[in-house]
C-alpha cells in the first residue's frame, strides 16, 4: 500500500453549493422558475451506493427494491435566488409542510406568483422533530435591477430537466 494518491488523480469538483440546503438559520430566496414535480424513492446499488429512482407519476405501493426508511414522496424542484448567498440555486423539496405553505401563499389573492416575492424559511428541531414555517416578503423587485436581471438570465441556463437523468443541470450546454 502506498501512502501517496496516484499521479493521474483529479479531484472531483463539488457541486453541492448549488443546491439550497435548509439550516436553522433563516434563509431568504426567490423562486424563478416554475418546479418541476415527480415522485422518486432510493435504493441501494449492487456497489453499496443509495441512488434516486424517480417518475413523474405516484409510484403504486412502495417499490420492493426501496430503502425500509424510504417510501416514495413526491419531490418539487425549482430553481432559486438565494439571498443569503446571493447566488442562484436549486432547490429540492419532499418536506408537506414546505409545500402548503408554498401552496397557501400561491392561491391566495395578495400572493398568487411566487416568483414576485421573496420567502424566509425557518427550521426548528431535529430529525422527527424538524419544523418548517416561511414568511412570505411584500411582493417587490430585486433591490438591485442588475442582480435581478443576472439571477433571471442564470437560472434560464440551469436545465432542471437533467435531474430525471442523473446529469449536472449546471454543467449542460445550452
Amino acid at each position: 500500500m502506498t501512502n501517496r494518491l496516484p499521479e493521474d488523480y483529479k479531484l472531483k469538483e463539488s457541486t453541492g453549493w448549488n443546491y439550497f440546503k435548509i439550516t436553522e438559520e433563516s434563509q431568504s430566496f426567490r423562486i424563478l422558475t416554475s418546479p418541476i414535480i415527480w415522485w422518486e424513492y432510493f435504493r441501494e446499488e449492487s456497489d453499496g451506493k443509495v441512488k434516486p429512482v424517480r417518475q413523474k407519476e405516484e409510484f403504486n405501493g412502495t417499490p420492493a427494491d426501496s430503502k425500509e426508511w424510504n417510501k416514495p414522496k413526491e419531490f418539487w424542484a425549482f430553481v432559486i435566488r438565494n439571498h443569503n448567498l446571493k447566488k442562484v440555486q436549486i432547490m429540492e423539496i419532499t418536506q408537506q409542510s414546505i409545500k402548503k405553505e408554498i401552496i397557501k401563499y400561491a392561491k391566495d389573492s395578495d400572493w398568487w406568483d411566487p416568483k414576485t416575492y421573496d420567502i424566509t424559511i425557518y427550521k426548528t428541531g431535529k430529525w422527527k422533530e424538524t419544523r418548517y414555517s416561511l414568511t412570505a416578503s411584500p411582493k417587490s423587485k430585486f433591490a438591485d435591477v442588475d442582480e435581478e436581471n443576472a439571477a433571471i438570465e442564470e437560472s434560464k441556463k440551469v436545465a432542471l430537466d437533467a435531474l430525471w437523468t442523473g446529469d449536472d443541470p449546471f454543467a449542460l450546454p445550452f
